[in-house]
């Protein structure tokens, strides 16, 4: 089945979207829904206020992590991360956004995931870019977007300065646009309150800035303990695999897989900083563990691993969806 996608193809790319809902198909059958909290700035409001019918919410969440899938690959294809051109890096996505039952919902960090891919997106473009400055700004405007929705997003500002400065000799008066692209959104959000009388001064991300110990519940199903240590364990495979994903590939591209390493180690770094929902957060790992995992298909000759990984991954999930094992 996965060889299905090796092809990039228009009805390849097209076929992706059917596969999400079924990937997803609980969200559609037994449809939860996600409320706005007391907690919550303008922006998350404003998109839960909207949305508050719970099979719309999920259907909505299927189809941002569609748009999430093609982002994925035009990035994988145009920078060319791989030795061979497939759509294994988007497929990737989106077992690793509904591997964890908790996050089959449309969460404000899935929604900052979209900001987050249109970051780093426009952040390798700046590669060798003499005329760099839209993507410079929009970079840092999307981080600020992201951190918007989740607000451990905003760790990834000093991800986005560090990928700068590997990717370009990054001026002084570009770290001023990035800086300025960071800040617009909350400007505008506080202009907005100002306009309308609303209390004034609202950071979110400061009440969440300081780490506390997570709490480790033991009343979940078994499924649950699997698909995380499944997540861990990519991610550790990933870094003990570093000089396989860069071996024979050009310095530009050697670069640019540095950025994706970059950016898995800050799913861990704004753990720590920020005080956040352990599960949500996995979410964070998708992207870059979807880039590198799609590479690694890509890139080898033992096919039949990857299909029975793919076929694990969905039997975590359906498992997971539909409790099919009861401990």
């Amino acid at each position: 089945m996965l060889e299905i996608f090796r092809k990039n193809l228009f009805i390849n790319s097209v076929m992706l979207l059917p596969y999400i809902f079924i990937v997803r198909i609980g969200t559609l059958i037994h449809p939860v829904k996600m409320e706005a909290g007391p907690d919550d700035n303008l922006l998350q409001r404003l998109v839960f206020n909207n949305i508050s019918d719970a099979l719309i919410q999920n259907i909505v969440a299927n189809l941002l992590i569609f748009v999430h899938v093609l982002l994925i690959n035009y990035i994988c294809i145009k920078h060319k991360l791989s030795r061979e051109i497939t759509l294994f890096s988007g497929l990737f996505y989106v077992l690793f956004v509904s591997l964890l039952p908790d996050n089959m919902v449309l969460s404000n960090a899935l929604i900052a995931n979209t900001f987050i891919i249109i970051a780093f997106k426009n952040l390798l473009e700046t590669y060798k870019n003499t005329q760099a400055t839209p993507q410079i700004f929009n970079s840092g405007f999307m981080i600020g977007l992201a951190s918007l929705f989740y607000s451990t997003y905003f760790a990834y500002l000093i991800f986005g300065v560090l990928s700068l400065l590997m990717l370009r000799s990054f001026k002084l008066i570009e770290k001023l646009q990035f800086f300025i692209g960071l800040v617009i959104p909350y400007f505008l959000l506080f202009v907005y309150r100002y306009w309308n009388d609303i209390p004034f001064i609202e950071l979110d991300f400061i009440k969440n800035m300081f780490f506390k110990w997570p709490v480790f519940r033991t009343d979940r199903l078994i499924v649950f303990y699997i698909s995380v240590v499944v997540l861990l364990g990519a991610v550790l495979v990933s870094f003990i695999n570093y000089s396989t994903f860069t071996a024979k590939k050009s310095i530009q591209t050697q670069k640019k897989i540095d950025i994706i390493f970059i950016l898995l180690l800050f799913s861990f770094v704004s753990f720590a900083i920020f005080s956040t929902e352990q599960v949500i957060h996995f979410l964070t790992l998708a992207l870059p563990l979807s880039l590198l995992t799609g590479m690694a298909a890509s890139d080898s000759k033992s096919k039949i691993f990857y299909e029975i990984l793919h076929l694990f991954l969905l039997g975590l999930i359906f498992i997971g969806q539909f409790r099919l094992i009861n401990f």
